[in-house]
């Protein structure tokens, strides 16, 4: 495809649209969010009803970077109190799980309040979004780092949090394999969270670089039967770990600068610059009084000088 058109080509495009009259602009209707049926036992009874309230519109978010114009059959979110047998049976760091085949979002309300689970809310539409993910897919077996990378993203903003938190994993850790990214998921607590904050940042970098609609150009391939692998390279241009390696070359800039920002030379060149510029500031102010006690001194004088004229005083 051409990237320019010819001049005479824009120019009959232009005529064309000055001729036509102007048609009204349609309003990109958004896809329906899914219906939500919400179940808890009865010391639950209160959350359950504060969760049917919440505004579901947010999901539609999710549908369109998954690709969904229809969200399919109704969604069950079960409320699970700590004391019931899931509960029990399910490790305490597990807040909340979805099973897509079976359309069902699990919650535990008494283990959310900390990242990643910093909201009910957050985490109800992060399982929603894995759900809805299943469907886009046609089932196919989604990696779990793009699986919860694209839920994250779904859910919230790039914001300084979520920057700060990947900027800290690039300087604590070396690069990772997409093998030992989802590796991470099923290690200790910081790795699980490390796991999080990575898959984050490797699914907005591709949203950046192959356009928001990668994901459901993905999601759609696999639909059709593409296994995710093949479906990546379709709309990258990458296999899985070569997509890391293209990742990690962008991002390790960051930890280059940071690092050379924590070496001995570096901290101590600084120390001594500020400690230069703390003496010239300490010498700047002084001469600076100095100079005001000079003209105050100088008044003085003057006054003396024409008190003495006034009064011929010798």
């Amino acid at each position: 495809m051409a990237r320019y058109a010819a001049p005479a080509a824009v120019l009959l495009v232009l005529v064309l649209v000055l001729a036509s009259p102007a048609a009204p602009a349609q309003p990109v209707a958004s896809p329906a969010p899914p219906i939500l049926v919400v179940e808890a036992a009865d010391s639950l009874a209160g959350l359950a009803s504060q969760v049917r309230e919440l505004d579901t519109t947010r999901l539609a978010s999710i549908m369109r970077l998954t690709g969904l114009s229809d969200a399919g059959g109704p969604i069950r979110v079960l409320l699970v109190p700590e004391d019931a047998a899931l509960a029990r049976d399910t490790p305490p760091r597990v807040a909340a799980f979805a099973d897509g085949a079976a359309d069902v979002v699990v919650l535990f309300p008494a283990r959310i309040g900390s990242y990643p689970y910093s909201s009910l809310e957050i985490v109800l539409f992060h399982e929603v979004a894995h759900v809805l993910t299943a469907r886009a897919s046609g089932g196919g077996r989604v990696p779990r780092w793009f699986n919860e990378g694209l839920a994250s993203a779904a859910e919230r903003t790039w914001g300084l949090g979520a920057r700060s938190r990947f900027a800290w994993e690039v300087i604590a850790g070396g690069r990772l394999s997409a093998t030992a990214l989802e590796g991470l998921f099923y290690g200790s607590d910081r790795d699980v969270a490390r796991a999080y904050a990575l898959s984050d940042a490797v699914v907005r970098d591709m949203l950046e670089r192959y356009g928001p609609d990668a994901p459901a150009r993905i999601l759609a391939r696999m639909a059709r039967g593409a296994p995710f692998e093949v479906a990546l390279y379709e709309v990258t241009g990458y296999p899985v770990d070569g997509l890391m390696l293209s990742f990690w070359s962008r991002h390790d800039t960051w930890k280059s600068w940071i690092s050379a920002a924590g070496h001995p030379f570096t901290q101590w060149s600084v120390i001594t610059l500020l400690a230069l510029a703390a003496i010239w500031s300490h010498r700047r102010r002084r001469r600076e009084r100095r100079r005001q006690w000079e003209l105050e001194e100088q008044a003085e004088q003057d006054e003396w000088e024409e008190h003495r004229r006034r009064y011929r005083i010798h």
